[in-house]
Order: structure tokens, then C-alpha cells, then sequence
């Protein structure tokens, strides 16, 4: 995924039209950052970065430990199926605007992520949606909490024991809404595909197996998989 600032406008096939305005950069592993993109103001912004990269970091490593286990497999098995310490993480900042006829547009459209998984922090207003059992569910606001989406990567890392989440982001009449994901994502060249030990003749392959940049291409592409 490129980095920089952004804009989506456009109609999505179902009539409603996306608007969001974001802004995506690396903020892990260290060697990877291009502070030339980062915002100069406010001025403690590569700071709090940082900081949150402290915390952020031992988090990432938890989640994998607990969803390996969760699949009976070695704490450690996931973390490296994604990459391991040559795992990155990519944040984005979304901004949406108030909308005079939320009724006729949406923040993001419908979608799951192509990470292995997303932490996302979000403001106080309420629009992101998640579906469940054929329903968009809203998502409760919890301060201080973070946000969980299993993405493609461990769906098809797991094959298919985890599922991608579909999740949208809604507008507001009235205020502005915030978000900060921040995807966890495998290396371009990474080979990505059903784990050997979740694979059997009664469960075969439900995924194909590549390289996460090419799984990348398709999907922003459209390309089926």
C-alpha cells in the first residue's frame, strides 16, 4: 500500500456514495519510515507514534500468540507465517465529515481488510458496522479500546477457521468522525497460504497459496483470488 494523503469520492454500487478523507504511513518496523510524509504539526506527532509503538508492538505479539493457540498450533507459528519480525504495520488516519443526507452515502463501503488483522481506535461517534448473520450490526463504542479485525491474511492463513470481518463505516448528520487502523501486514514477497497443519484430506486447501503482493494487486484490483 503506498503512503501518503488521500481522498475517496465515489459512488459505490449499491447508490451510496463513499467520502473519506485519510492519510496512510508505516509506523513498524523502525527501518522502514519515511518521516519526510509524516505530518510536521502537530509537532509531538512522531513522538506519540513512537510511544504508541511501545505499546502497540507487545500487543501485536499477544494477538498472535492467542490466535495460534486458539488453532491448537505453537504460540509462536502464526507471528511467523506473517513474516515475523520483518512483519510491518501500516496506520491510517481516516477523517469523515459531517454529511447532510448520511442517508445517502457511507464513510468506507463494505469490505474486509487484506491484513492478517487491524487495530483500530476510533473516536467517540458512532459508524463503524460490522455484518453479522446477514445484518449490520453497530459497533459499541468502548473508551479506551481497541478494535480487533481479523483480515484476509488469517483467514487464509488458517483456512478459513478464522474468518475475515465484512465492516463498513457510516457518517454522521452532525459531527466528525475519526479513525485510526493501523493493518498488519506480511512482507511483499511473503508466500501466503493455508497452513500445512490445518490442511488434511478431510479439510483440504480452501485458498490458494501466494505472494501477499499479489495478493494485494487482486484485491484492489477486483481481480478475482
Amino acid at each position: 500500500m503506498k503512503e501518503g494523503y488521500g481522498t475517496k469520492l465515489h459512488r459505490e454500487p449499491e447508490g451510496k456514495k463513499t467520502w473519506v478523507d485519510f492519510l496512510y504511513h508505516n509506523i513498524w518496523p523502525q527501518h522502514i519510515l519515511n518521516y519526510n510524509i509524516w505530518p510536521q504539526s502537530p509537532t509531538e506527532y512522531r513522538k506519540a507514534n513512537d510511544e504508541y509503538c511501545k505499546y502497540l508492538v507487545p500487543l501485536v505479539d499477544r494477538l498472535f500468540e492467542y490466535l495460534s493457540t486458539g488453532l491448537g498450533l505453537e504460540k509462536n507459528v502464526l507471528k511467523e507465517a506473517s513474516g515475523g519480525d520483518n512483519m510491518k504495520m501500516l496506520l491510517k488516519i481516516n477523517y469523515y465529515p459531517p454529511c447532510p443526507r448520511p442517508d445517502l452515502a457511507l464513510g468506507v463501503a463494505a469490505h474486509t481488510d487484506m491484513s492478517t488483522f487491524t487495530l483500530l481506535v476510533p473516536n467517540d461517534v458512532p459508524g463503524l458496522q460490522v455484518l453479522k448473520d446477514d445484518h449490520w450490526v453497530d459497533a459499541k463504542y468502548i473508551p479506551n479500546a481497541i478494535i480487533v479485525h481479523i483480515g484476509d491474511q488469517f483467514e487464509i492463513l488458517s483456512n478459513g477457521k478464522y474468518k475475515s470481518v465484512w465492516h463498513r463505516s457510516t457518517v454522521n448528520k452532525d459531527q466528525t468522525r475519526m479513525s485510526w487502523p493501523v493493518f498488519c501486514e506480511p512482507p511483499a514477497d511473503l508466500v501466503i497460504g493455508p497452513l500445512p497443519q490445518l490442511v488434511s484430506d478431510e479439510n483440504p486447501a480452501k485458498f490458494k497459496t501466494k505472494k501477499f503482493k499479489d495478493y494485494e494487486y487482486c484485491k484492489l484490483n477486483k481481480i478475482p483470488q
